[in-house]
């Protein structure tokens, strides 16, 4: 039995997708292209937004895995924050 089986199509490509934009998120900060928390934050909206319509799903169902994704990010995206001095706007 795969993990694919176990947990299902969808929520293996949103786990796959989260640790990925994460992993991008951080390279992205390293290589100083984003300097702003407000970057990071309207690059993952956008990134969520393409990835979630590309998944021809109802928009009940939509909300749900956005909100999936979010609880995703946050502790990940808050420890990417500490490590790396950002500026953020007032």
């Amino acid at each position: 039995m795969q993990l694919a089986d176990y947990i299902g199509k969808s929520d293996l490509e949103i786990i796959h997708f989260v640790f990925s934009l994460i992993k991008d998120i951080d390279y992205k900060i390293k290589n100083k292209t984003f300097f702003y928390k407000n970057q990071v934050i309207h690059y993952i909206n956008e990134h969520v937004d393409h990835f979630i319509s590309r998944l021809h799903v109802r928009c009940s169902l939509q909300r749900i895995y956005r909100a999936e994704i979010q609880q995703m990010i946050t502790p990940k995206l808050k420890n990417i924050f500490e490590r790396y001095p950002l500026l953020s706007c007032v």
